[in-house]
């Protein structure tokens, strides 16, 4: 299952960013390496993210249903996320290495599993925000995570939507 990225992370993780001062380049990556690959291990970078390296947050929406995983899902919640955040690494850790980035899968499972670096992520960002809008870290953390889950329903039912058969009368 495919899910428009835009509606779980662009809009909702630009936004939050913005607020917790923390500026947004997005897409970016294309075209940097020496091969010329038109890979972009960034769907989002943000500068000094971690240490003061600029974090290249790779988005994706994955589902345990995906006949690779669906053993390993059916044992424990998660593991969808965290074999895309894998194959993530695997793809992009080179490229963000030559460019001096970290690279940050930020994974969700179409049912709302999230990955593990993904909710490491929005604790610090949640630390952020909270730091910048004088309100506790876990209330920050529950909105994020509430106006996030909020747009994968919506994408899911968007999905579920567009292969409904409408008659022509």
């Amino acid at each position: 299952m495919r899910l428009g990225k835009s509606y779980l992370f662009l809009d909702t993780g630009n936004y939050n960013a913005s607020r917790a001062h923390l500026s947004v380049k997005v897409e970016a990556g294309s075209n940097l390496t020496k091969d010329h690959s038109h890979t972009r291990p960034a769907d989002n970078l943000v500068p000094n993210w971690s240490l003061g390296k600029l974090a290249a947050f790779d988005l994706s929406v994955t589902t345990p249903l995906n006949s690779n995983v669906l053993l390993e899902a059916g044992l424990a919640a998660g593991q969808a996320a965290r074999a895309t955040e894998q194959r993530k690494h695997d793809e992009n850790d080179a490229k963000c290495k030559e460019l001096g980035w970290i690279c940050v899968p930020m994974v969700v499972e179409a049912y709302g599993a999230w990955g593990t670096e993904a909710m490491e992520s929005f604790s610090l960002l949640a630390s952020h925000l909270a730091t910048s809008s004088n309100r506790a870290k876990a209330e920050v953390l529950a909105a994020l995570y509430g106006r996030l889950n909020l747009n994968l329903v919506r994408a899911n039912a968007t999905a579920i939507l567009s292969r409904c058969f409408v008659p022509d009368y």
